[in-house]
């Protein structure tokens, strides 16, 4: 994973995971505090909320809670950081998922299409094109 801001030399966040919750840095150094992350949340896009709700494939009224390496997106900050998704509801055409940040107290309800793409993310960001 490599995020990173405009610029003439930009600061960057490179981070390697194996998909099994470790992480390592580019050149190869254990990034001890992002054990156990799975999934990945920048801060400066809804998209990224689509890994975790499509990932554990949660029916009606069922929950997960996950700890995601959250990047903060203007400062590239990077912290693990503990998250629940709740299945509200599901259709043919979409679903809702509500969004808990446990340690930080957001909550959002996250309108999804069939995929698990994120359409809105209430108070935050709004899809701009249908």
């Amino acid at each position: 994973m490599r995020v990173g801001v405009p610029g003439p030399e930009p600061p960057g966040v490179h981070l390697l995971p194996d998909g099994e919750g470790h992480w390592t840095t580019r050149d190869g150094r254990a990034v001890p505090a992002l054990e156990g992350c799975i999934d990945v949340d920048v801060s400066v896009t809804p998209f990224t909320s689509t890994l975790p709700i499509r990932r554990p494939g949660l029916a009606p009224s069922e929950s997960a809670e996950i700890s995601v390496a959250y990047i903060e997106g203007t400062q590239l900050q990077v912290w693990p950081e503990p998250q629940r998704y709740t299945c509200m509801k599901q259709g043919d055409r979409g679903g809702l998922y509500r969004f808990v940040s446990i340690d930080g107290g957001f909550t959002a309800d996250l309108p999804v299409v069939d995929d698990g793409l994120v359409l809105d993310h209430p108070g935050l960001f709004r899809r701009a094109v249908a």
